[in-house]
């Protein structure tokens, strides 16, 4: 599974090609680099599914829980991840009746779910921007091949997170 580091460059990538494309005059070279990009998104598309189900609690089946972080939690979590989280969200699974230990639940094991979340929180922002940004670079280039890549990105520009 890739890390969000590795996402992080595919996304780079996939925008420093629609940037390339802007500049690009000659509509075959143009056609394959949509094609590259429409592939690139797909893959980026299935590594942020991939990193989501890597991070999402499996089966969640009860209430949600939520709990306030202490200050040092906040800050630690902030560190780790770039996002300000005050408030993480526990949802009951089979493995984690959170509703029914929280009085005995672990802080550590609260604070790494905060920190989960926030990490999903961030990747589906800066995805979403990126691809943005990417759909703003493809308009500029005013190609009818183009349209349904760009409408491709527009209806899930999360790429499915």
């Amino acid at each position: 599974m890739a890390g969000l580091a590795e996402l992080q460059k595919k996304q780079a990538d996939a925008a420093s090609l629609a940037v390339r494309m802007v500049e690009e005059k000659d509509p075959e070279r143009l056609k394959q680099m949509a094609e590259r990009l429409r592939e690139s998104c797909v893959e980026l598309g299935n590594m942020a599914r991939a990193l989501e189900a890597a991070m999402t609690p499996a089966s969640a089946i009860g209430p949600e829980t939520r709990v306030v972080l202490t200050a040092e939690q906040r800050k630690r979590v902030a560190e780790q991840t770039g996002v300000g989280v005050e408030v993480v969200t526990l949802r009951d699974t089979a493995g984690r009746p959170w509703s029914k230990r929280m009085a005995t639940a672990d802080p550590r094991e609260v604070e790494a779910m905060a920190a989960r979340q926030a990490a999903a929180s961030r990747l589906k922002a800066e995805t979403r921007e990126r691809v943005e940004k990417i759909i703003r670079e493809l308009e500029k280039l005013e190609v009818p091949e183009l349209a349904e890549t760009i409408a491709e990105l527009r209806r899930d520009p999360t790429l499915g997170l």
